[in-house]
């Protein structure tokens, strides 16, 4: 099984029915299938990015934007305060974005976390991928 289809089956195995609807699951689906595929740019990008490089990826962040809002709006209703910690720190820089995001994909993949810990992971994730699409639009630093 991908990284992606794991990270989707843990969080639908101790999400208790959560992503049982095909719409929610499907938000899902595509919000981590996404941030797999931006971690991967950013463990490729030990330095700037190509311009191609950035354009692709913002286009695949763009792809996702109504499943990643649909998504948080779904999971609005988990109130487990102890574990549901997101990260509202702001971040400005390539680097400053790539440090936080690939700290929050540990969290999504560690063994021991529980599928309320790697929701959160999974927005946070989201939100920085948005924060970088916001960076770079139309002609920002990133």
């Amino acid at each position: 099984m991908n990284t992606a289809g794991r990270i989707e089956e843990l969080i639908v195995g101790g999400a208790e029915g959560f992503f049982d609807e095909p719409d929610v699951r499907e938000d899902l689906h595509t919000t981590v299938c996404i941030a797999v595929e931006f971690q991967s740019f950013l463990v490729r990008a030990t330095e700037r990015p190509s311009a191609e490089a950035n354009a692709y990826v913002m286009d695949t962040v763009r792809s996702g934007i109504d499943q990643f809002f649909n998504l948080a709006y779904s999971c609005r209703v988990i109130t487990d305060s102890e574990t549901w910690q997101l990260d509202r720190q702001a971040y400005w820089g390539f680097e400053e974005i790539r440090e936080a995001f690939l700290r929050h994909f540990r969290d999504l993949t560690r063994d021991e976390a529980s599928a309320t810990e790697r929701l959160a992971s999974l927005l946070v994730l989201a939100r920085l991928e948005l924060v970088f699409l916001g960076q770079g639009f139309p002609w920002g630093e990133i």
